[in-house]
Parts: structure tokens; sequence; C-alpha cells
């Protein structure tokens, strides 16, 4: 029994790395990786730009408040005036009630007296 045998065997892995980073006009990149290097300069600018924004945020929320601040200044403007209104009026008319009733009691109360003294 003479025989020859061959035998062979291949084994091929593939392996696709993806590292690109896109970042256009500016704007931050990110890798499929998830690893992005930022050199200082962008890393100052980066932090510029969050401060910058930031800042614009704050004057926004204040400019806000100051209007919510000037509106409600102006409703307690309108009520004071309203209460103040009502008080005049009032006292408008315990007055007219004065010159109706008082006067002309005070002239009966001495032309009665005359009356009597006599």
């Amino acid at each position: 029994m003479g025989g020859s045998s061959s035998r062979s065997s291949s084994t091929t892995k593939n392996y696709n790395r993806d590292a690109r980073v896109a970042g256009d006009n500016g704007a931050l990149g990110v890798s499929a990786e998830g690893d992005v290097h930022i050199v200082p300069d962008e890393a100052f600018a980066l932090g510029s730009e969050a401060i910058r924004e930031i800042s614009e945020l704050a004057g926004a929320v204040t400019e806000s408040g100051s209007r919510a601040t000037e509106t409600a200044q102006g409703a307690l403007k309108v009520a004071m005036q309203g209460a103040q209104a009502a008080n005049r009026s009032e006292a408008a008319s315990l007055s007219e009630n004065i010159i109706k009733i008082g006067i002309p009691a005070a002239a009966i109360a001495y032309a009665v007296s005359q009356i009597w003294s006599r």
C-alpha cells in the first residue's frame, strides 16, 4: 500500500478600520472610533466659543427677566392708579356729601340757635 497524501489549509481574516474624522467650517468632528484629538489652539478656540455662547445665553435670560420685571411694574402701577382713583372718588363723594348735607345742617343749627337766643 503505498500512497500519497496531501493536505492544505488557509485562513484569511479581514479587519477594516474606519478612523475618519469629518468637520466642516470649524465644526468639531467625531470619528467612528470615538477618539478625537484636539490640539491646544483648537481647545482654546472651542473654550472661547463656549464662553461666548454662555455669555449670550446669560444676556438673553437677563433681558427676559428685565422685561418681566417691567411688565410686573407696569401692572402694579396701573393697579395703584386705580386704587388712588377709587380713593379720590370716595374722598370726592365724602366732600360732596359734606357740602350738600353739612353746610345746610350747620346753617339750620345756627338759625335755630339765633332764634332761641332772642
